[in-house]
């Protein structure tokens, strides 16, 4: 496997694309509207008295949902020359001289990417990766993330680089 020329210039950033945030958060601006329209439009008295229980509800659901939403779009990784920053839940630098393979595989019908350490653990990523009936420009868009992601590994690994043993990887670490 050879390194595509000016691949490795910049720091490239992979982030979770639009089909997989954007649904959640137009659902939970949907949830927030509709207890807003009830009370601006009210539909009329009703037997069992106000639905306040309900439209709270609603109003807590729809901020968690828009919060989430926001999270969930700054997932993913930050290439740059020294290390891969991983962008998750929780924030990890990893450097390229510990970085042993980028590995792809597919989990409940999404394909993923890990990075294989030393040491043997596996850190998933969460991006690039692909999403339940996202479509063909998702799958394209993966596959070029993954090839970026590979191309920086073979310009960055570094001296240290030995291959890995089948049995040397561990259960997969959630980042």
């Amino acid at each position: 496997m050879s390194v595509d020329n000016g691949v490795t210039e910049a720091v490239v950033r992979i982030r979770t694309p639009r089909m997989g945030w954007m649904p959640m958060l137009v659902s939970a601006v949907v949830m927030l509207a509709m207890p807003a329209l009830d009370w601006v439009v009210p539909a009329g008295p009703s037997p069992g008295g106000p639905w306040i229980f309900g439209d709270i509800a609603f109003l807590v659901l729809g901020g968690v949902g828009v919060l989430e939403s926001l999270l969930i779009r700054s997932f993913g990784v930050d290439l740059t020359p020294e290390s891969v920053n991983v962008r998750g839940l929780r924030r990890r630098c990893v450097p390229w001289s510990q970085i042993q393979a980028v590995s792809g595989y597919r989990q409940m019908g999404v394909d993923r990417v890990a990075l294989v350490l030393d040491s043997g653990e596996r850190v998933v990523l969460r991006m690039p990766a692909t999403y339940w009936g996202s479509g063909a420009a998702t799958d394209v868009k993966y596959r070029e993330d993954f090839h970026r992601l590979g191309q920086w590994w073979l310009a960055h690994r570094g001296p240290s680089w030995r291959p890995v043993h089948t049995e040397a990887p561990g259960a997969p670490t959630p980042e």
